[in-house]
Order: C-alpha cells, then structure tokens, then sequence
C-alpha cells in the first residue's frame, strides 16, 4: 500500500455527497423521478437517512482512498513529466478518473440497463453523476498529494 493524503481523501469523499445533492436535487431530480416512476413522497415514506447517506459516503471514501493509491500507483505528484505543478496533476486526475468510469463504472452501468431493462434515461443520469463525481475525486486527489 501506498501512502496517502488521509485529508485530501476525505475531502474527495465528500464530493459525491455534495454532487449527488445536486445532482439528484435542483438539477436532474424532477427528471430522475420521472423515470423512477416515483414521488418524493413515496421514497421518504420508508427513507433511512444512515442506510442510504451513510453507506454512500463510506463508500465513496473507499473510492477516494483507492482512487489515491491508484495516483500514487501512477508515480503520483508530477507523475507527468510533460506537465508541471497541480495543472499536470489535475490532468492525470482526469485520466485517472476516466480510466476508472470506462473501465469499471460503464460496465457495471450497462449490465444493469441491458439485463435489468433499466431505463435508458436512468443509465446516462447514473453514468453522468458518477463521471462527474469520480472526476472530481479524482482532480481533489491528484491536486492535494
């Protein structure tokens, strides 16, 4: 295992909380409803705030801890030697972050629309909040080590 900044990586943990807010709130979440086929008023009806906010930030510290090692994997700071200072470390932080949702989220996400019957709509609004909070992670992981 590779050392990692334990701040940085808490603050990456956080941002799929705050993009989620965001994300399934004010931006996409009357659509997201739509194609859940659901009200609010349904989903808090039986809504655990601990089960589901609480699992989703240990997990995405769990990411943001394996995004780092996988930084620190890649040579970490100025793992670039083309690029200099935070601006090349927040570019291999999109590499990585790409790399990462093509390799692994894609995958899963596209399994579960073609075998599920999922909706296509709720396969690129997932796709589309999970790309912008692993880039973000990614970026906040690159930066700060």
């Amino acid at each position: 295992m590779h050392e990692v900044n334990l701040l940085a990586v808490l603050v990456a943990g956080i941002i799929p909380m705050i993009v989620g807010f965001l994300w399934y709130g004010p931006l996409f979440g009357k659509r997201w409803l739509e194609l859940m086929e659901t009200t609010t008023e349904e989903i808090q009806k039986n809504f655990n705030p601990w089960k589901t906010h609480g699992a989703s930030f240990v997990l995405a510290l769990v990411t943001a801890y394996i995004l780092a090692q996988l930084f620190a994997g890649m040579g970490g700071p100025g793992s670039v030697s083309s690029m200099a200072g935070s601006a090349g470390n927040a570019m291999v932080g999109v590499h990585l972050a790409l790399m990462a949702l093509i390799a692994f989220v894609l995958p899963v996400f596209y399994q579960a629309w073609a075998y599920e019957g999922r909706k296509a709509g709720l396969f690129w609004l997932s796709l589309g909040f999970n790309a912008v909070s692993l880039l973000g992670q990614a970026v906040v992981i690159a930066v700060w080590s």
